[in-house]
C-alpha cells in the first residue's frame, strides 16, 4: 500500500480485497462512521485515532494498541481481541456484541456507558478506567481483573464475578441480581451496600 494512504482508505481497501493490515501505525487519522468487516490487524498501532460511530463485524486485532483513540459509539460485532491494549482511550457507548477478549488491557480509559454482551474476557485487565453505568452482561470473566476502576452503577446481570477482587473499586448502585456476586471480593463497606441483593437489613 502507498505510504500516503489514508487509515480509512487503507482498511476500506483491505475489506474489498479481503486482505490484512500488519505492523501499521496511524497516528491523529479518523475511520469514524466507517464499516469493516472479515479481515485481521496484527501489530498495529493507533495514536490519537478516531473511531467514533465506527461499525465492525468479525475483526480480529492482534498484538495491536490503541493510545489515545476516541472510539465513541463504536460497534464490534463478533470480534476477536488478542494482546491488544487501549491506553487513555475514549470507549464512551462503545458495544461490544460477543466478543473474544484474550489477553486485554483497558488503563486510563473512559468508558461510560460501555457494553460488552455475550463476551468471553480470559486475562483481562481494566486500571484507572470509568465503567460507571457500563454493561457487562451474560459474560464469562477468567483471570479478570479491576484495578482502581469506577464501576458505579455498573450492569453486570448475569456475569459471575467469582474470584474477581473488587476491593479497589467504587461499585455504588452496582446492578446484579444477587448470584452473580457469589465468591466476589469485597470490604466490609462493599459488603453492607451489596446486602441489599441478599435480602438483608444492616443494622449500624
Amino acid at each position: 500500500m502507498p505510504d500516503h494512504q489514508t487509515m480509512q482508505n487503507r482498511i476500506s481497501a483491505a475489506c474489498r480485497q479481503e486482505e490484512d493490515i500488519g505492523g501499521a501505525e496511524f497516528t491523529g487519522e479518523s475511520a469514524a462512521g466507517l464499516e469493516a468487516s472479515g479481515i485481521s490487524f496484527h501489530g498495529c498501532r493507533f495514536l490519537n485515532c478516531r473511531f467514533e460511530n465506527f461499525h465492525a463485524e468479525n475483526l480480529y486485532f492482534e498484538d495491536t494498541v490503541f493510545e489515545k483513540c476516541d472510539l465513541s459509539n463504536a460497534a464490534f460485532a463478533d470480534c476477536c481481541f488478542r494482546r491488544v491494549e487501549f491506553r487513555g482511550c475514549k470507549l464512551t457507548g462503545a458495544n461490544f456484541s460477543e466478543p473474544i477478549f484474550d489477553t486485554l488491557g483497558i488503563s486510563d480509559c473512559s468508558c461510560r456507558f460501555f457494553s460488552v454482551s455475550g463476551g468471553k474476557l480470559r486475562h483481562a485487565v481494566f486500571s484507572g478506567s470509568d465503567l460507571s453505568e457500563a454493561a457487562l452482561q451474560e459474560c464469562s470473566l477468567r483471570d479478570t481483573e479491576f484495578r482502581n476502576c469506577g464501576l458505579q452503577k455498573a450492569d453486570f446481570l448475569h456475569t459471575p464475578l467469582t474470584g474477581i477482587d473488587l476491593t479497589s473499586d467504587e461499585i455504588g448502585g452496582l446492578i446484579v441480581s444477587g448470584p452473580e456476586l457469589r465468591g466476589a471480593k469485597v470490604t466490609m463497606l462493599q459488603a453492607c451496600d451489596l446486602a441489599r441483593y441478599l435480602g438483608l437489613t444492616v443494622q449500624y
